[in-house]
C-alpha cells in the first residue's frame, strides 16, 4: 500500500494557503492492525428539531452511516440507482474498542489512521447520532501529531490532526465516473477554532494535491501574523485541485450537511451535490472542468475522512518558512475538537443516490 501525505516536503503549495496548491507527501497512515503506530440557501435547523429558522421541513442532524433507512431517511438510491461500490456501513454491535483490533468488522473497512502516537481509540470513536444511528467521531487532540515513518525529524508539528481512509478499491472507485457521499456534522459543543482552516475531506493523489476537498474556516495567509478570521471563515466549502471554491454553505453547529460529490474520471470534472438535515440532495455546481492533473491520476489516490486543523502564521518563523504549514506554524492547546461523520459510501455511474 502507497500513501502519501507528507514527510519532508516543501509545503508553498498547500491548499487554500497563499493561492498556491498542495505539496505532495502530507504524512502517511498507519492501518488499524499497526495500533501503536497506527459547504447557499440552507436553512440550519435547531438540534433535534424539524423545522429550519425560515420553515424548512429538516430533520434532526445525523444520520446512520450506510442511509439504510433505519433512522427514518429515506434509503439513498434504489435498484434503478447507481451501483454501489463501497459503504462505510456502521453497524449497532460495533464499538470504539474495535478500531485497536485489526480483525474487527470496523477495521476491515479501513485502510489507514493518520494519527498522533496513541492507540486508534483515542482519536477516533464509534457514538449513537442525534438520530441513533451510529455516527464516527473524529477529533483531535495536542497530541495529535503524525510522525511519518516514525522519523522525529518528519513530525509534523505545524498539523493537529487524525485522517480515516476508507478502504475502496482504487481500480473501481478513482475510475469511470464515481461519486464520494458524506455527511458531516459540526458539534456546539467542541465548537471549531475557525481563524484556523480545518480539512474535512478529501482524494489526495500521488502528487499531494487533491482531486476535491471539503474545508471549512480560514484560508491560510503567511503574512497574517495578527490570526484574523479570513472572511470566509464561517463556511463550509467545496473545492477543487486548485482550491477554487465550487460551493460554500454558511457554517452551522449541529446540522447535518450532505455532500456527493461526481468525479467524472475520463472527462476530468467534478460535480457537486448538496443538502442539510434529510433534505434530499440537489446539484449545486457543476459539471465543471478539474485540473489535469486529476485526469492523470485515474485509478491512484486515496480517501480521507479527517479533521487537519492547520496552524496561524508565527510571526517568530521566518516569513520564507511560514507555508511549511505541516511542520511549522502556532497552535493554542485544545480544549475540544470533532467531527462526526456518517453516509460515507461510494457509487459508480452518473445517477446519485438519496
Amino acid at each position: 500500500m502507497t500513501v502519501w501525505l507528507c514527510a519532508s516536503v516543501s509545503v508553498s503549495r498547500m491548499p487554500g494557503f497563499d493561492g498556491r496548491r498542495p505539496p505532495s507527501n502530507w504524512g502517511a497512515g498507519v492501518g488499524p492492525s499497526q495500533a501503536a503506530a497506527p459547504g447557499t440557501d440552507f436553512a440550519a435547523g435547531a438540534p433535534g428539531s424539524r423545522m429550519g429558522p425560515y420553515g424548512n421541513n429538516m430533520a434532526a442532524p445525523g444520520t446512520g452511516m450506510g442511509a439504510t433507512g433505519s433512522d427514518g431517511r429515506t434509503p439513498r438510491g434504489g435498484a434503478s440507482a447507481a451501483t454501489r461500490l463501497f459503504d462505510f456501513r456502521l453497524t449497532p454491535n460495533m464499538r470504539t474498542a474495535d478500531l485497536d483490533n485489526p480483525n474487527s468488522a470496523l477495521s476491515r473497512l479501513i485502510t489507514y489512521i493518520v494519527k498522533g502516537a496513541a492507540s486508534a481509540s483515542q482519536y477516533v470513536a464509534v457514538v449513537p447520532g442525534y438520530s441513533r444511528s451510529p455516527e464516527l467521531q473524529i477529533q483531535i487532540r495536542d497530541d495529535s501529531i503524525f510522525v511519518p515513518g516514525g522519523n522525529s525529524a518528519n513530525a509534523q508539528n505545524g498539523f493537529r490532526r487524525t485522517d480515516v481512509l476508507p478502504a475502496i478499491n482504487k481500480a473501481t472507485a478513482l475510475s469511470g465516473v464515481t461519486t464520494f457521499y458524506q455527511t458531516i456534522r459540526l458539534d456546539s459543543r467542541a465548537p471549531l477554532v475557525l481563524a484556523h482552516g480545518y480539512l474535512l475531506a478529501s482524494i489526495e493523489i500521488p502528487t499531494g494535491d487533491h482531486v476535491w476537498d471539503i474545508f471549512a474556516g480560514s484560508d491560510f495567509d503567511s503574512q497574517n501574523t495578527a490570526h484574523t478570521p479570513s472572511r470566509n471563515s464561517q463556511t463550509i466549502r467545496v473545492r477543487d485541485l486548485r482550491t477554487n471554491t465550487l460551493f460554500s454553505l454558511p457554517l452551522s453547529y449541529d446540522q447535518a450537511y450532505n455532500f456527493a460529490i461526481t468525479v467524472d474520471w475520463s472527462a476530468n470534472t467534478l460535480t457537486v451535490y448538496a443538502s442539510t438535515g434529510n433534505s434530499p440532495l440537489r446539484k449545486v455546481a457543476g459539471p465543471v472542468s478539474n485540473d489535469r492533473k486529476a485526469a492523470s491520476s485515474s485509478g491512484q489516490g486515496e480517501y480521507h475522512l479527517q479533521l487537519i486543523k492547520f496552524p496561524l502564521p508565527d510571526a517568530k518563523d521566518p516569513v520564507s518558512k511560514r507555508s511549511d504549514v505541516p511542520h511549522v506554524g502556532f497552535q493554542e492547546p485544545i480544549k475540544r475538537e470533532h467531527v462526526f461523520f456518517s453516509n460515507v459510501y461510494v457509487t459508480s455511474g452518473k445517477n446519485i443516490q438519496q
